[in-house]
């Protein structure tokens, strides 16, 4: 594909009598790119899942890509599965691995020749695969079920909630710290802000997070409302278990609240984990 690579693979380019593991390292260290041949069969085994992290380590701002030769995606399980996989049934999809290798490349192939190259040897590819499919044995494990895979989405969704609040909450700590607010002092005990100095965008957001705090507790009564924690895009509002009751049940009407105020919000009961929240977006 490209002159500029040089690929290595342990079960060719390590000769006799040398030592195995010393070899590998060495070539990991000046390697940019790396790729794992996944099968059904060899998915779970440790031994990948292992040299695989090790690959990954020693890549660092690199790329460790998942080839996956009798699976598709949706089968594909393990710690691996974090990296971007290329189905190799898929011309377009190894097509679109070609091209990032090429891209790691200091010297890189302009892309129509590329091309070109390309399209001539898929056919030869395409059949070896093949034939490494058809050698496949047949006890191999079957595909996920559904339940495992939408198991695995939910987990995602919840993980990738977890950091965005975590990344909100912290962009909130830099917003306040590095704000330029000038403040004047009155009195020796005594410090204020003029509502001139605020900018009119903050005072217009704190505005309708307000409004938008007092219809809630309207909705959901002011007794079941026991907080709130107004962020710069978000509202988190912390109730108790009746309120998060009736913030179920009428969650078309805060809906219709949050895309008012154009305000997003998470109503979660008071001591407990992210799984008894409702979340609000307008």
């Amino acid at each position: 594909m490209n002159p500029a690579i040089k690929p290595f693979v342990s079960s060719q380019d390590i000769s006799k009598g040398d030592r195995g593991l010393g070899k590998i390292a060495n070539e990991l260290q000046g390697s940019i790119y790396g790729i794992v041949c996944v099968t059904r069969e060899n998915q779970a085994a440790p031994w990948v899942n292992f040299e695989s992290g090790a690959l990954s380590r020693e890549l660092d701002e690199s790329v460790l890509a998942p080839f996956l030769v009798d699976l598709s995606v949706k089968d594909f399980s393990g710690p691996i599965a974090q990296f971007q996989a290329t189905e190799s049934e898929s011309k377009d999809d190894v097509w679109a691995l070609v091209k990032s290798i090429n891209a790691k490349c200091e010297e890189s192939v302009e892309a129509d020749r590329l091309e070109v190259v390309f399209d001539r040897f898929w056919g030869d590819l395409d059949g070896a695969l093949s034939e490494v499919r058809g050698a496949q044995s047949e006890d191999v494990p079957p595909g996920r079920d559904t339940p495992d895979i939408l198991n695995e989405l939910v987990s995602l969704v919840r993980e990738q909630t977890m950091r965005i609040h975590r990344l909100e909450e912290r962009l909130e700590i830099v917003r306040v710290t590095n704000a330029s607010n000038t403040y004047t002092i009155n009195d020796p005990q005594q410090v204020t802000i003029g509502v001139d100095e605020i900018p009119e965008s903050r005072t217009k957001r704190t505005s309708k997070q307000d409004h938008f705090i007092a219809q809630v507790k309207k909705l959901l009564g002011s007794d079941n409302v026991l907080g709130a924690l107004k962020r710069t895009s978000r509202v988190h509002i912390i109730v108790n278990r009746d309120g998060l009751d009736k913030a179920q049940i009428h969650v078309h009407e805060l809906q219709l609240l949050a895309s008012k105020y154009s305000i997003a919000a998470a109503i979660q009961e008071e001591g407990q984990g992210s799984a008894n929240q409702v979340h609000v977006i307008p």
